[in-house]
C-alpha cells in the first residue's frame, strides 16, 4: 500500500454495494492515485469535466431553458439519477381509489386529464399517490362542510314550511323538472348535488306556489290540479323517491310503508287510469 493511503482512517468508508461498506482507500478512485497530490489533481480535473457536461450558467430565456431540459434531463432519467415521467400519461395508471366518502364521485374522465397535465410537467409516478391522496383528502373536507350546510338548510326549511314542508317540496321537483328541460343542465343539477340543497330547493319552493296559478308554465292536468301528470313525470318522481336521501318518502319506500306505496299507486293511475301498468 502507498505511504499516502496510510494516512486514510478505518472509519472513513463508502458503500460498495447496499448494507455493504469498505475502507474509502480501497477505492479504485483513490487506490489509483500514487500519492496525495496526484489524487486532489484528478479529483479537480473530474469535477471540472461534470461541470462541463452539466451547465449550471443562468438561462435568460424560457426557450433555453425547455431546450436545456430537452438536451439533458433524459441523460438524467436514463441513468437513474432523477425519475422521470412514464413515457405516455396513461403510464400514471391512474385508479379510482377503494374507498371514497359517500357524495364524493369519481370520473375517469378528469383523471385522465390530470394523468396529462402531471405528464405535460414531468412528474414523476412515484408522486402520484400522494398527490391523489391530497386530491381525496380536499374534496371529502369540502364534501364534509357541503353536507353540514345541507343538514343545516333542511332544518331550517322545515323549520319555516312547517307542515306544507311535503307539499312544497313536492312542487319544487315538478317545477324544476319544468325550468331545466335541457338533458345537460339536468346533469349538472344531479352531478354537482344542486338539485337536492337546500339552498337551491328553497327558492323553487318558495316560488312553486306562484308557478302553480301559472297555467302558461304549470299547465293543469284532468284533475284540475297544476302541472300535468304524465307517465314521464310519474316515473321521475317515483324514480326520485327511490334513490334520493332527502325525499321525504324515501326512507318511508325503502320500509316498504303502505302510505307511501299508495302514494305511488295513485299517481300512476292519475297517468295512465285505474288499468294496470308495466314498469
Amino acid at each position: 500500500m502507498d505511504d499516502w493511503l496510510t494516512t486514510i482512517p478505518d472509519t472513513l468508508t463508502y458503500e460498495d454495494s447496499p448494507g455493504s461498506t469498505k475502507p474509502l482507500r480501497e477505492h479504485p478512485f483513490v487506490r489509483e492515485s500514487p500519492d496525495l497530490g496526484h489524487f486532489l489533481l484528478k479529483s479537480l480535473n473530474t469535477q471540472k469535466e461534470v461541470g462541463a457536461r452539466v451547465p449550471v450558467k443562468k438561462l435568460e430565456t424560457p426557450e433555453a431553458v425547455q431546450a436545456w431540459r430537452k438536451e439533458h434531463m433524459g441523460k438524467f432519467h436514463s441513468a437513474g439519477l432523477i425519475e422521470g415521467p412514464p413515457e405516455k400519461p396513461e403510464g400514471y395508471e391512474i385508479k379510482k381509489p377503494d374507498k371514497l366518502v359517500d357524495g364524493v364521485t369519481w370520473s375517469d374522465e378528469r383523471a385522465g386529464k390530470f394523468a396529462g397535465v402531471l405528464h405535460k410537467h414531468g412528474i414523476p409516478k412515484s408522486a402520484v399517490q400522494d398527490l391523489l391522496d391530497m386530491h381525496v383528502e380536499a374534496l371529502t373536507g369540502a364534501h364534509a362542510a357541503f353536507q353540514t350546510d345541507k343538514d343545516n338548510g333542511v332544518i331550517a326549511l322545515k323549520r319555516e314550511f312547517g307542515d306544507k314542508y311535503d307539499e312544497r317540496m313536492e312542487q319544487a321537483k315538478r317545477l324544476t323538472k319544468v325550468i331545466f328541460k335541457d338533458e345537460k343542465e339536468l346533469a349538472f343539477l344531479a352531478e354537482t348535488g344542486i338539485a337536492n340543497h337546500p339552498g337551491f330547493l328553497g327558492v323553487v319552493m318558495r316560488l312553486a306556489p306562484l308557478a302553480m296559478q301559472d297555467s302558461s308554465l304549470m299547465p293543469k292536468g284532468d284533475d284540475g290540479g297544476a302541472g300535468a301528470i304524465t307517465g314521464d313525470t310519474v316515473r321521475a318522481e317515483v324514480a326520485d323517491i327511490m334513490s334520493n336521501p332527502q325525499n321525504p318518502r324515501y326512507a318511508g319506500y325503502h320500509r316498504k310503508e303502505k302510505a307511501v306505496m299508495d302514494y305511488i299507486d295513485q299517481q300512476y293511475q292519475k297517468a295512465y287510469g285505474t288499468g294496470k301498468v308495466t314498469i
